[in-house]
């Protein structure tokens, strides 16, 4: 029986990572996310899993981004009890992300429950038992409990180092140059004939941008026979980091000089912790001196994280650290842990605030764009991709009837896009990174991209190296690793 590995999510979509490996004697996972974007994907992850989680020996977490790691919890809820092999601060950042996900599940369905309820009150003859309240759409798909209990079977280990997970399974990670602890896991197999060389397949993860601040570069893999890569930005280039550098210090130098106020959406984990590093470079050199205000729990726990870990910085970051210099602390940075020391800024002006979520889908952020995106003198400034329905894409289009918290709002706000901060690899990248494989691979899969865009990187793997096969597998298709 040969090796065989299944794609249960992040197929022709950039959603939902997951693959199921079967060795022939036990079965294993790689990353086990969440579906975000449209309806149609969230509902995905109310979907039973189509493996058993109890059958599952381990999973192996690149990193802790949520569309890698955000059924982790639901599948402990349904029975996994084996091992999570990760970095440390994969561990640490996983149990934030997916303690904040359980957090806001719970808030939501208490909300949705107050609601039926009401509705009940006042339309007694609705049968809503018959509808079933539509219970299994609201409720959580996981709780904190199920998190916290969890996290005991967290196994950590160095990157560089060879380990034995289970019978007949080596792994090595790699440094993937995406987020803090990020990693591409380097797997052997061993096939039913021991006489042969095991099967090796590279599951690389999310990788990471060249001009990436404060994580190392994603590292270069000699060889392999199967390579499952990324194709977030598989067929676009990213913009100069330098120039969108710049342009965040020009905007926030006009805040500065006018008084203004500047709102950040903020993705909590590695955007938040690279913009900080970022505006305490001007800070520290005497460019700029604005008040900024990071106005999110969950960026700020992600940031003493980073804090923790100094281990994993590139060269740049671990000089200026040694050096005795914070890259995430600078005289004007304000931590608001507390919702009334956030609700409070709404009286001031000349600053930044940095709040969560990225994509205006809810947070504190909804808060302040609320009090201020009405006003010309108020910039928001938008620093990673707004998905088509979201409200941030609302904002960034001027959507006319624009609504927050239930009313329609006027966008009189300067608005700014900075493409230059994503934290995944382009098209050259990717390439680059297919090209150092001193032995090419039989066959590369390309995973975690729009289908279009999946199917474009495919195209140009095989058109610049003509001797590997590019395939865009589709969702639960069962691919043979010969």
């Amino acid at each position: 029986m040969s090796v065989t590995v299944q794609p249960c999510g992040a197929a022709r979509t950039v959603t939902g990572s997951c693959y199921v490996v079967d060795t022939g004697k036990f079965k294993f996972v790689v990353d086990c996310g969440a579906f975000q974007g449209s309806d149609e994907l969230d509902a995905k992850n109310r979907e039973d899993f189509p493996f058993e989680p109890s059958e599952i020996e381990f999973v192996l977490l690149t990193h802790a981004h949520f569309d890698h790691c955000g059924r982790l919890a639901k599948m402990y809820k349904e029975g996994f009890r084996g091992r999570v092999i990760s970095t440390d601060p994969t561990r640490d950042l996983a149990e934030i992300v997916m303690l904040d996900a359980a957090y806001i599940q719970s808030e939501d369905f208490k909300r949705w429950e107050a609601k039926t309820e009401k509705k009940r009150k006042y339309n007694s003859d609705e049968d809503y038992s018959a509808q079933g309240l539509l219970y299994e759409k609201h409720a959580p798909i996981f709780e904190e409990k199920d998190v916290r209990d969890l996290m005991p079977h967290f196994e950590t280990y160095p990157v560089n180092t060879q380990i034995q997970v289970g019978e007949g399974v080596k792994i090595m990670m790699r440094e993937s140059g995406h987020i803090l602890g990020s990693v591409i896991f380097e797997v052997w197999v061993d096939r039913a004939d021991t006489t042969e060389r095991p099967v090796k397949i590279i599951f690389s993860g999310d990788l990471g941008h060249k001009s990436q601040k404060i994580v190392k570069d994603a590292m270069f893999i000699d060889e392999a026979d199967y390579v499952f890569i990324e194709s977030t930005y598989g067929n676009r280039l990213h913009k100069s980091k330098k120039d969108t550098v710049d342009e965040l210090y020009s905007i926030l130098k006009r805040v500065s000089d006018d008084n203004g106020i500047a709102i950040m959406p903020t993705f909590a984990i590695e955007r938040a912790q690279e913009l900080l590093y970022e505006i305490n470079e001007f800070e520290e050199s005497g460019k700029l001196s604005l008040p900024v205000y990071l106005d999110s729990p969950m960026a700020i726990k992600a940031t003493e994280v980073f804090k923790k870990y100094p281990q994993f910085y590139d060269k740049e970051a671990t000089e200026l650290k040694e050096s005795g210099d914070d890259p995430f602390s600078f005289p004007k940075l304000k931590f608001t842990e507390h919702a009334e020391e956030s609700k409070r800024l709404v009286s001031q002006s000349g600053m930044l605030v940095m709040a969560g979520s990225g994509m205006c889908t809810g947070g504190r952020v909804i808060h302040h764009l609320y009090n201020h995106v009405h006003k010309p003198n108020t910039h928001v400034i938008f620093v990673g991709f707004q998905v088509p329905g979201t409200l941030g894409r609302r904002i960034v289009d001027r959507v006319p009837g624009t609504r927050i918290k239930g009313k329609e709002v006027e966008i009189n706000a300067q608005i700014h896009t900075l493409g230059g901060f994503s934290a995944h690899a382009d098209r050259n990248d990717l390439l680059s990174w297919i090209r150092h494989f001193k032995k090419q691979p039989k066959k590369v899969f390309v995973m975690h991209g729009e289908e279009e865009t999946a199917l474009d990187f495919a195209q140009a793997v095989m058109t610049e190296f003509k001797e590997i096969e590019a395939k865009v597998p589709h969702m639960y298709e069962v691919l043979q690793m010969d």
